[in-house]
């Protein structure tokens, strides 16, 4: 009897310790599509279907609906994105070409809705560091974008042509001694959007403050062991005050297990997502649960189950 309590222990601490996968996320710098969308592996393909919930013990739901499917290169560049209505019918699909050392070249876009047909045209000079971008709209409205980079290869002049109306925009920079970017500027016309960041020792990211002059949101974020664990945000009003607009927790793999939303400060909202994941780390069902704090409620509610199919290169 001894023994074989030993050995359920030992196979649950295995399972355990399974479930706790060696995966990194990244929060920015990111090299590939893959890592922007926070998947690990080299993922092929994913599609994301939605059921809601009908009982309160999660023992029915309605048919699972496709919302969302994506495929990738193999070096996890995407390829096209399908998007769907509550119906699970196509709503549109957006195409992407690549070159040899994985640029972008061509995107198109077709869809029921604005824009029905959009095509983006980009070419660049890696030796003057510019880029053209030409977008084509429903074959009516035309949008040029000419770039310069810099520095880190940072953006910092643009002129944007949309017909025949012309804006100039320029970008400025400044840098820590660890070359840790802290400001940003963006100045179009008599509007100016700038960005503040500020640092651990580590490098990573901790507080940063983006808006104009008349709206600003702040975000703070906590690390433990070079994870994000929870984000702040706050909005800061042309009077200065910060109102506290929500709070996420994340899991050690960067998807949200708990977010509230405020109003006035105070809470309003509270989702909770619970997660299954496959031998990846990438979550494959995701039940996601409401407790509404401005209507008295007192427990969460299951709303919906997502899922995703996800596919590998071999």
């Amino acid at each position: 009897m001894k023994r074989a309590i030993h050995l359920i222990l030992i196979l649950s601490s295995f399972i355990n310790c399974k479930k706790e996968l060696n995966v990194q996320p990244k929060y920015s710098d990111f090299e590939t599509h893959l890592e922007a969308r926070n998947l690990f592996g080299t993922v092929k393909e994913f599609s994301q279907f939605r059921a809601k919930i009908k009982t309160s013990n999660k023992s029915q739901t309605e048919k699972p609906i496709i919302n969302l499917k994506e495929n990738f290169t193999k070096n996890g560049f995407v390829k096209s994105v399908s998007y769907y209505d509550t119906f699970g019918k196509t709503q549109q699909i957006t195409k992407s070409f690549y070159d040899a050392n994985d640029n972008l070249q061509k995107r198109i876009t077709k869809g029921e809705n604005f824009p029905q047909n959009m095509v983006e045209l980009i070419e660049r000079d890696s030796i003057k560091k510019t880029e053209f971008r030409n977008i084509t709209i429903n074959d009516t409205l035309n949008f040029k974008f000419y770039s310069t980079f810099g520095k880190f290869d940072r953006i910092e002049e643009q002129i944007k042509i949309k017909n025949r109306d012309t804006t100039f925009v320029k970008y400025n920079y400044k840098f820590d001694l660890n070359n840790n970017l802290i400001q940003s500027e963006e100045i179009e016309k008599d509007n100016k959007t700038v960005n503040e960041y500020k640092y651990d020792e580590n490098g990573n990211i901790v507080e940063s403050i983006n808006g104009t002059e008349y709206f600003k949101i702040k975000t703070i974020i906590t690390y433990k062991e070079k994870r994000i664990t929870k984000s702040e945000y706050y909005n800061i009003t042309a009077d200065l005050k910060q109102p506290l607009e929500s709070v996420t927790i994340f899991d050690n793999y960067y998807n949200p297990i708990n977010k509230k939303t405020y109003q006035n400060s105070e809470l309003n909202r509270e989702i909770k997502n619970e997660y299954e994941f496959d031998n990846n780390g990438n979550w494959i069902k995701k039940t996601v649960y409401m407790k509404e704090h401005f209507a008295g409620s007192k427990k969460f509610i299951p709303i919906y189950i997502e899922s995703r199919k996800i596919k590998y290169w071999e």
